[in-house]
């Protein structure tokens, strides 16, 4: 439930300065959009499933037809849904999108759900082996390809280490054998030696 990025707002789209030949033509207005995403939990885990809810908040006198709104969803997500939208992607590229007009000054609110899978591996992504369930939604107005907002939500999960196999079990029992019959004969021959020089200074 903690916010990674909190309502990125403000990457405005403004048309050009009006040419002096044509004083009655007026740049568009900037937009201004918020977004803001929560699952309602700090802690999850593997087979629990997370309810998003983003509320999409246009801050502005513009209407924003076709907006495009994208949650990306945690990377161990094993089946995701969108009410109202549609699931793209899958494995750890799972995505919710969906299209939506704002008002001036309108609160909308999309929900989605994600079902966590095991962290069967380690790697160096965001993806199966890190210690986060982390998810980001973003809102996109066109013709821009760039976010106008974005916001997250991070989730720890339990730390999880690989279990040892039984192939690596028997690896390891024979590096402690071998350190022992290494070893061993070393240690008694010590000892008998130093019983026999107490033995010698016993008067």
């Amino acid at each position: 439930m903690r916010t990674a990025v909190v309502c990125a707002l403000l990457c405005a789209a403004a048309l050009p300065a009006p040419p002096a030949d044509a004083p009655h033509r007026r740049a568009a207005p900037a937009v201004s959009v918020s977004v803001a995403v929560t699952d309602g939990v700090d802690r999850t885990e593997a087979g629990e499933r997370l309810d998003y809810r983003i509320t999409v908040h246009n801050l502005g006198a513009t209407a924003v037809p076709g907006a495009r709104i994208e949650q990306r969803m945690p990377a161990t997500t094993a089946s995701a849904t969108a009410s109202g939208g549609r699931i793209v992607g899958s494995g750890t590229q799972q995505k919710a999108v969906w299209h939506a007009d704002l008002p001036a000054y309108d609160i909308q609110v999309f929900t989605a759900t994600a079902e966590l899978g095991d962290r069967t591996t380690l790697g160096p992504t965001a993806a199966p082996g890190t210690r986060r369930a982390a998810t980001t939604v973003c809102v996109y107005v066109p013709p821009s390809d760039a976010p106008t907002a974005c916001s997250g939500d991070i989730d720890d999960l339990p730390e999880t280490h690989p279990e040892t196999t039984g192939g690596d079990g028997w690896v390891w029992w024979a590096v402690a054998a071998a350190a022992c019959a290494l070893f061993a004969p070393g240690v008694v021959r010590a000892v008998r030696r130093h019983r026999a020089g107490t033995g010698d200074r016993t008067p």
